[in-house]
């Protein structure tokens, strides 16, 4: 089993923009604004809680800053990062890790029967169908994490901007209709892992998550846990939080085949409480659920400007409990990570309280 050097990276900009290539390219990502994040954060090290892990940027930018990580996420999806990424300090991939995904193992063929040939080529399907079912196979743990949280990165990697309501493109590989699925430098490569041999994109996603794993000298920790339940036990000097924007698209909604295939059953999906335009209630909550841990900091932002929490209003919830200020961020959101939000009216913004 390889393991890694006990060394934590420097965290310049360079250095940390290719760990977090070891991270899937979920939207709504905060790679971009981690350096906003951590600015005002008080005590530089101690014990990081980040409430809402989602796609592992800020606690991968917390450990590589040296604090002890305690990170919650009730999505399997992001339990998998956890678990693979900000809690395994030492273990890699293998090149006879990825063998094993090729291995023949009895399955039902759940994601032929429901997502082909709409979401997936029969070839990619076939593929994946017997590779999550070789994985659950595998006894230790963190390499079970390891190849998941490889499998869950080849599927994003597969789909036209991260997300699965694109059908058309995989439609025409399927029929083996070449021009428009290949019709631009920006869709083909995506478009042709669908009808090459696995290994050649596995191999370099491995490289990317062995880059990412390092030793930062914590018993980092993930739990997937309802939020409330983990803050209640969860002790700390910082708390991250970064709920599901009210108003925006839920990630139980745009990840929900993937969630489905994670759980190899379909899930109900439902939205996040969160994610409703009425959160207020849950915010209030949340925050006096957390009024034993010394700072917070709060990520949220609107879309449109009657939706959601403007900026104000979050304040006011905040200082119920303690001193704080609105920090505003210039920041737009890509095309890979959008989530249907208007780049013009996009608000992004953070509750940082003293």
């Amino acid at each position: 089993m390889r393991q890694v050097s006990g060394i934590c990276p420097a965290t310049n900009k360079e250095t940390m923009f290719s760990k977090f290539k070891a991270l899937p390219s979920y939207f709504g990502g905060k790679r971009k604004l981690v350096k906003y994040i951590f600015k005002p954060i008080v005590k530089k090290e101690g014990t990081f809680i980040d409430a809402f892990l989602g796609g592992g940027s800020v606690s991968l930018y917390a450990k590589a800053k040296g604090y002890k990580v305690i990170a919650n996420d009730i999505a399997l999806r992001s339990c998998i990062i956890g678990n693979a990424i900000i809690a395994n300090n030492t273990i890699e991939l293998e090149k006879e890790d990825l063998a094993r995904l090729f291995f023949k193992t009895k399955h039902e063929n759940f994601i032929k029967k429901n997502y082909c040939p709409k979401v997936f080529t029969t070839k990619i399907a076939e593929f994946l169908d017997n590779a999550f079912a070789a994985v659950r196979l595998v006894e230790n743990d963190t390499k079970r994490f390891l190849l998941l949280h490889l499998l869950i990165k080849f599927i994003i990697s597969c789909r036209q901007f991260g997300k699965f309501t694109h059908t058309r493109d995989t439609l025409d590989l399927e029929a083996r209709k070449w021009d428009w699925p290949l019709r631009s430098k920006s869709h083909a490569p995506k478009n042709l892992r669908m009808i090459q041999n696995p290994m050649l994109t596995l191999e370099k996603l491995m490289l990317e998550i062995n880059h990412g794993i390092f030793d930062n000298h914590q018993q980092n920790e993930i739990h997937q846990k309802d939020v409330f339940d983990f803050l209640k036990t969860v002790a700390g000097d910082i708390v991250y939080f970064d709920p599901p924007y009210p108003g925006s698209s839920a990630y139980e909604v745009e990840y929900g085949i993937l969630d489905n295939i994670l759980a190899g059953r379909k899930l109900d999906n439902k939205p996040s409480v969160f994610s409703d335009n009425d959160a207020d209630e849950f915010l209030e909550r949340l925050f006096k659920s957390a009024k034993h841990i010394p700072q917070w900091i709060i990520s949220l932002g609107q879309n449109k400007e009657d939706i959601g929490v403007r900026p104000e209003k979050l304040l006011a919830m905040v200082q119920k409990y303690r001193k704080a200020e609105v920090q505003m961020m210039e920041h737009k959101w890509s095309v890979a990570n959008a989530g249907g939000r208007s780049q013009s009216n996009n608000i992004e913004y953070m509750i940082v309280t003293h």
